[in-house]
């Protein structure tokens, strides 16, 4: 959005209406703002988007003193006295001259005034700092020195001739100048790009992704449906691979789609699923210290009776994985939920689970299993203790270990 003040140093009660220009093309309008200010009073007025900050015209009108007044002025090309006048100025002040009001301009902005003077990189870097600016500066802060160096120089760079008329104009040039760089420990995939890896260009493929991101980084899958037909391998220390709403790993061969090799992961935020029930798991943890929080995993529909089922399981942790979490995720329509192998140490918890033969196998393995629940069609059993898992914690006494994850319906198996 962006932001005008108005002053109104005469004796009439103005009726005013300001021209939102689309983009940055004169005499193309996408919007209005109509308000009214009464003499002495001054008023902000917030109009536009985040893309649209500049004017294209402004409309007066009044009756004072029996006198009907009324005057309209649009602007028909770029750099004109009108277009400098609306576009360049923080504070309108609008000055009765005899029988005319007349409309002057001024910037009382000392920070957005040193934006528009910064002469070098540097300048332009200490003016995007100052916290007097007001800008938003939480991507801009995770960057590099030399990045930042770079975003300050494309933000020198597009400044407009006339410089950047408000204070959301430069937040917009600054974000969009983040967008463009490419930062090893943030790569973006978009299914069907073919950029560079940054945000506004992102990689194509996972594949791409994997490769360029560095270790400890963050790999960011944007939404889009991405088949998978080959083995992703998460085999960088301290890795996280992140999606958002509606990001889709569509399995579509009879493979562990997603293996994590390396140590420190964690996926966040993906959907896994296929058309074909596989007789995998969507995930196999071989890393310890493994974090699965706020994935979704299904399978497609299966005919009755479960025993029939193709065992396709959400999580599988090898043997012998430590500290591993799985957290707040939705798993269904599959035959396990979590197949957790001996030794395996961690946390489940948070988790919802439904509409398979069993939710969380244990089979001898020594994790905690906490506040999960359980939806409708409902499990064959919500927790199975295999043959061979401990008696004692952290598992008995069952009654509340049942209360402490909805009412849990468990099979014991591990007698006899």
């Amino acid at each position: 959005m962006a932001e005008k003040t108005f002053v109104n140093n005469s004796p009439a009660t103005l009726q005013i209406t300001i021209y939102i220009r689309e983009d940055n093309i004169p005499y193309s309008n996408i919007g209005t703002e109509s308000f009214e200010l009464l003499p002495g009073e001054t008023k902000t007025i917030t109009y536009g988007d985040p893309v649209n900050v500049y004017l294209n015209g402004i409309n007066f009108f009044t009756i004072y003193s029996d006198d009907l007044y009324s005057k309209v002025q649009f602007i028909t090309a770029l750099d004109t006295e009108l277009d400098n006048l609306l576009n360049t100025n923080d504070i309108l002040t609008v000055t009765k001259v005899e029988t005319d009001y007349v409309l002057t301009g001024s910037s009382e902005n000392p920070f957005l005034d040193a934006v528009n003077n910064a002469q070098t990189a540097q300048e332009m870097q200490a003016a995007i700092e100052d916290p007097g600016l007001g800008l938003d500066l939480t991507a801009y802060n995770t960057l590099t020195e030399v990045e930042k160096e770079e975003v300050a120089t494309t933000v020198l760079n597009n400044r407009p001739v006339d410089g950047y008329p408000s204070v959301a104009a430069v937040q917009l040039a600054l974000d969009t100048a983040i967008g463009q760089i490419v930062d090893p420990l943030n790569i973006y995939v978009q299914q069907g790009s073919s950029g560079n890896g940054s945000l506004a260009n992102p990689f194509g493929t996972i594949a791409e992704g994997l490769a360029a991101v560095a270790a400890g980084g963050t790999l960011n899958i944007l939404a889009g449906t991405y088949p998978i037909t080959t083995q992703i391998n998460i085999n960088k220390q301290g890795l996280t691979v992140k999606g958002v709403a509606g990001t889709i790993l569509m399995l579509q061969a009879d493979i562990i789609p997603l293996l994590i090799t390396a140590d420190n992961t964690r996926i966040e935020g993906l959907t896994l699923t296929s058309e074909t029930a596989y007789a995998k798991e969507f995930i196999q943890v071989g890393g310890d210290n493994t974090s699965l929080v706020g994935n979704t995993i299904y399978g497609p529909d299966q005919p009755l009776p479960m025993d029939n089922w193709v065992v396709n399981r959400a999580v599988v942790p090898q043997v012998s994985i430590q500290n591993l979490l799985v957290e707040n995720n939705v798993f269904y329509s599959l035959r396990t939920g979590i197949y957790i192998n001996p030794n395996v140490t961690g946390l489940i918890s948070g988790n919802t689970i439904y509409n398979t033969k069993g939710g969380l196998l244990v089979d001898r393995a020594l994790i905690v299993i906490d506040g999960n629940s359980w939806g409708i069609p409902a499990n064959e059993f919500d927790i199975v203790l295999l043959a061979g898992t401990t008696t004692g914690p952290p598992y008995d006494d069952l009654t509340v270990l049942s209360e402490n994850n909805d009412n849990a319906t468990i099979s014991d198996q591990r007698a006899g």
